[in-house]
């Protein structure tokens, strides 16, 4: 059987990414090349040649975290919803996902923070970035909705993602908005009854 043909440069790197992500999550900073090298299917050495340091992987590692890319294809490829509330609970769904893989990194950095601090803190036009790509890729995603929202689709997107990333922090995180779908609910219904649902429920 012949020796399967080397993977491209970019199909290497990513693949060492991904490799090491979860490792990171599990270890925190403390990983080592070697574990690496094993979960990526390649030698050890294959590593520090698309890679300068560890450092320099960790960066990477986080960088490709924070790329919103991923995040926004599946927010434009949202299957289609017969309605707003399923759409946007269809939203909530993969920013709470994305946000929970996030903060798995961020509270593995936290456990060295002399290593993670800087590069967190280095980070940070990053995140703005990942906002602007977030917020354009939910505008998309509500544009065959736009009939339906009564405030500007750049706001309805901000709320949406303020609120899954509020709902979904797990120090914020509250029972009872658990289930997207009431969330949704709420984002689109708001809080505020009209009177004829009040006269109904005073009826019922």
């Amino acid at each position: 059987m012949g020796r399967a043909s080397p993977l491209p440069p970019d199909a290497r790197r990513q693949t060492i990414i991904a490799a090491t992500r979860p490792l990171l999550i599990a270890s925190g900073t403390q990983f080592t090349t070697r574990q690496v090298a094993e979960a990526a299917g390649v030698a050890e050495g294959t590593i520090f040649r698309v890679f300068e340091s560890k450092q320099d992987l960790l960066t990477a590692v986080i960088e490709d975290a924070l790329d919103p890319a991923d995040l926004c294809a599946r927010i434009r490829d949202t299957p289609p919803e017969p309605t707003l509330a399923g759409r946007v609970s269809s939203l909530i769904t993969l920013l709470r996902e994305d946000i929970g893989a996030i903060n798995a990194m961020v509270s593995a950095l936290h456990v060295t923070p002399s290593c993670a601090s800087p590069t967190h803190r280095g980070h940070q036009p990053a995140h703005q970035h990942r906002a602007l790509a977030v917020r354009d890729a939910l505008i998309d995603a509500l544009a065959p909705f736009a009939e339906q929202v009564r405030v500007p689709l750049p706001q309805a997107a901000a709320v949406i993602r303020a609120m899954a990333m509020a709902s979904g922090h797990p120090m914020l995180a509250d029972p009872d908005l658990k289930d997207p779908a009431t969330l949704a609910e709420v984002i689109v219904d708001g809080i505020h009854t009209t009177s004829e649902e009040s006269n109904a429920d005073q009826a019922d």
